[in-house]
């Protein structure tokens, strides 16, 4: 069976480079990479920096669970980059007054200034990237990729019932298995 360019082969793969995991994979590592070149060298942040000041730029007062889940990563990875972010003088520590442990960040006017130039660079990057496509394309796009969000999370709601498999950790995240490491 020879491969068509229309949405077959993503509905029954034949190959590995069929599937929507694997081309979205190497579609968002490839577009993520040159974005956090663009970043490191124009603004000075780094892709993880720039997840994070955005979050804090559109929502100030965020505690550090609120950030980690934001950026996609675990508490600790999390902890360590807003700590170097606070000693950049980019974000700022706050205690909640109704609870001195869970701190709050917001962005300094360094960070506002940093966010404010990152965005840009993000926006006209998203926007040179999308720029293979016409309107319509992009509204269809869009569409899809709407859906495609709602199935896979639906999805991870029914793989998350499934049995727990003996050699997995206590914390067994379907992710973690996705990625290849112990939860």
């Amino acid at each position: 069976m020879t491969h068509d360019d229309g949405g077959s082969r993503l509905q029954r793969p034949e190959r590995l480079s069929d599937f929507i995991n694997y081309r979205v994979y190497h579609l968002n590592r490839v577009a993520l990479g040159g974005a956090g070149l663009h970043l490191r060298a124009k603004a000075g942040v780094t892709r993880r920096e720039w997840r994070m000041i955005a979050f804090l730029g559109e929502q100030p007062g965020t505690r550090l669970t609120e950030l980690a889940q934001s950026a996609g990563l675990d508490k600790v990875l999390a902890s360590r980059a807003v700590h170097a972010l606070v000693e950049r003088g980019l974000v700022r520590r706050e205690a909640r007054a109704q609870d001195r442990r869970a701190a709050a960040f917001t962005l300094t006017e360094k960070g506002e200034a940093v966010y404010r130039r990152a965005f840009a660079l993000a926006r006209a990057f998203n926007r040179e990237l999308a720029a293979c496509l016409s309107g319509e394309e992009a509204r269809v796009l869009s569409r899809c990729l709407d859906k495609l969000q709602a199935r896979a999370e639906a999805m991870m709601e029914q793989a998350q019932a499934l049995p727990r498999p003996e050699d997995a950790a206590p914390a067994w995240d379907p992710l973690q298995v996705w990625r290849g490491s112990k939860g």
